[in-house]
């Protein structure tokens, strides 16, 4: 009787650390995420400011190299820098997809360790051998389970992701093609 006392209590405080340190890791992770997407935003938009000057710098050597008109100069500038743009923004819809991966696999965590412990308690509660391999296989069968739920939520995201970026490079390739019509 005292040894299974003893036994629930070591199974309380090691499932009450265990809840402890996944919750710090989990927040911790998500702060870092957080600041990691901050910054490559950040870096996006330099990187779009940087974009501009090289592609009027760029239109400036051509003009030098191949005689451009001002106008096929502005013409060329305003396209590089529209593809550019295109680009910064598949940027951003590609990291806005990354982070919301990375929450998916916070949140599998979370409650992989929330049921590992629940499912270590119930082993620990057991008073058969019955119970206890009863107890073990539920664990395993919804872990496993929930593995592959949340990884075709993963695949659903990750797919819908990858189309709106190809989307929008695709509305950037089309333009070109609608202004040319609208000018002839």
């Amino acid at each position: 009787m005292a040894i299974d006392k003893d036994a629930n209590t070591a199974a309380r405080s090691a499932e009450r650390a265990t809840e402890a340190t996944v919750r710090r890791a989990a927040d911790t992770t998500r702060q870092v995420t957080d600041e990691t997407v901050g910054t490559v935003r950040d870096t996006s938009l330099e990187l779009g400011g940087a974009a501009a000057r090289t592609a009027e710098q760029g239109s400036d050597q051509l003009n030098r190299m191949f005689g451009l008109s001002s106008d096929t100069q502005e013409e060329v500038t305003h396209q590089a820098q529209q593809n550019l743009d295109v680009l910064v923004q598949c940027g951003g819809v590609l990291m806005d997809g990354f982070q919301q991966a990375w929450r998916e696999w916070l949140g599998l965590a979370q409650e992989v360790a929330q049921r590992h412990s629940d499912g270590v308690s119930a082993m620990m509660r057991s008073r058969s051998v019955q119970d206890f391999y009863g107890a073990q296989s539920a664990l395993v069968k919804d872990e496993v389970e929930m593995l592959l739920n949340r990884s075709v939520k993963l695949s659903e995201l990750s797919a819908r992701v990858a189309n709106d970026a190809v989307r929008r490079m695709k509305e950037r390739a089309q333009e070109p093609a609608r202004q040319t019509r609208l000018r002839a």
